[in-house]
């Protein structure tokens, strides 16, 4: 018996048997009949259309199945969301999510399923939603993929999910299903997707057809074959790109199954954490919110911007953020490794030179106000002023009212900041697993 080699062990991992898409398709056709079915009980004159990963054959095992209620485009958007939630909560039952417009996520025969409205457009040229294109995206793998490319686009997306880039929503950032499949016509083959991206530098841009010759600003740019304009890989985020471009490389030096199937992420335990932060010299604080009840795709935005909001607020005022993260649970927390959470009570403070007009005016602004009278060094006005907050802690605690955060954690309702020794006493071992583990899923 020949020896698989590493992608082909992978592929037959992954891939479904006849068994599996018996059950795939069984599941289907089920649940468009009963679909169709509630159509005609309500009497109207709508198409279900299959798409996505199933209808393409480019699934995974326990794929997700997505199916569009097509809508005459004279429908209004209000009646689209309406009665597409209605058929759909009617099927399914499951629970409202959001896209452009709203949907129903449920289960069913097994397989989780979206059920999304959108209208039938002639061409992607004349979009109504942002969702009508899809099925066009559908129609265009189908027409251009071969047998042996699904296998290719497979074993790329077992890739990206196990180096943990898979995916355009906001949580994850990284590459849609789509733009897998769109590399793999790109470039033909798995390995050379990686050896063509091992090479990326930000700015890579792609094509398979005519494009828009506006400028994008993008780590990659993937103008989509049935929308010239648009760029497939928009969601994609600049770390995701990195981390991808360096994984391509780091698999072809050396294949593991690693890059495919990590080991699951283990919690740092205290001691190892509190002996490395010691080693380090630096401090953490968490800053803790009651998590919004909100959608993912709209809660991580949010998430990277309050993110970025504490470290501006501690930036400007003399500390140095050394590293950050965030975890996300009942709470959303936020670690920020600072140099020193405290700061010495005297700033030296720069004014204008001595000759220009207003440093009549900065004098007079700090007379009497700094520890030492202004004194001049190389040419300009110096104060040696007092802060007014010294700690970390307490300047988040005071102006967490003005920072620029998430619309959802502005106030102080549910909010709390941890101050480095408490944090080492209780037990926060994943929030500081998630600042200190850096080790990539490859390397567990």
């Amino acid at each position: 018996m020949a020896i698989m080699s590493l992608e082909e062990t992978v592929l037959d991992r992954i891939s479904p048997d006849p068994k599996h898409r018996r059950f795939v398709n069984g599941v289907v056709s089920d649940l468009v009949q009963k679909v169709e079915g509630d159509i005609r009980e309500r009497g109207l004159d709508l198409e279900v259309r299959l798409v996505g990963s199933v209808a393409k054959d480019t699934y995974l095992r326990n794929p997700d199945v997505d199916l569009f209620i097509m809508f005459p485009t004279a429908t209004s958007r209000k009646d689209l969301e309406n009665v597409g939630l209605a058929i759909g909560r009617s099927v399914l039952g499951g629970e409202e999510r959001y896209a452009e417009h709203p949907y129903i996520h449920g289960e069913f025969g097994g397989l989780e399923v979206d059920l999304v409205p959108c209208y039938r457009i002639a061409s992607p040229l004349g979009l109504m939603s942002a969702v009508d294109r899809t099925p066009f995206h559908t129609e265009y793998v189908k027409n251009h993929v071969s047998e042996k490319q699904k296998a290719e686009i497979r074993l790329l997306k077992q890739f990206t999910k196990g180096i943990g880039v898979y995916g355009a929503e906001a949580k994850t950032q990284g590459f849609s299903g789509y733009l897998i499949e769109l590399l793999i016509l790109r470039y033909g083959d798995f390995r050379t997707v990686l050896k063509e991206a091992s090479r990326w530098r930000y700015g890579q841009t792609l094509h398979l057809a005519e494009h828009s010759k506006d400028k994008i600003d993008s780590p990659l740019i993937f103008y989509d074959p049935v929308d010239p304009k648009r760029n497939v890989s928009s969601a994609l985020s600049l770390d995701s790109f990195s981390l991808f471009v360096h994984a391509c490389g780091e698999y072809l030096k050396k294949e593991d199954i690693r890059f495919f199937f990590p080991k699951a992420g283990k919690a740092l335990d205290m001691r190892t954490i509190k002996n490395e932060l010691r080693s380090r010299g630096t401090k953490v604080i968490v800053v803790e919110f009651r998590r919004p009840k909100i959608i993912d795709d709209d809660l991580y935005p949010q998430i990277r911007k309050t993110l970025e909001g504490l470290k501006a607020l501690l930036e400007a005022n003399d500390f140095v953020v050394i590293d950050k993260t965030f975890l996300v649970g009942d709470k959303v927390r936020f670690v920020l490794e600072l140099q020193s959470d405290v700061l010495p009570k005297c700033r030296r403070h720069q004014g204008p030179p001595v000759w220009i007009d207003n440093a009549e005016e900065f004098l007079a602004k700090w007379k009497g106000k700094g520890i030492r009278r202004p004194f001049i060094d190389k040419g300009r006005w110096i104060v040696i002023a007092e802060r007014e907050c010294t700690r970390a802690t307490d300047m988040i605690r005071g102006q967490v009212g003005s920072m620029a955060l998430g619309s959802d954690f502005r106030g102080k309702k549910g909010f709390r900041v941890i101050e480095h020794e408490v944090v080492l006493t209780r037990g926060y071992k994943e929030t500081l697993t998630g600042l200190l583990e850096k080790r990539k899923p490859w390397e567990r």
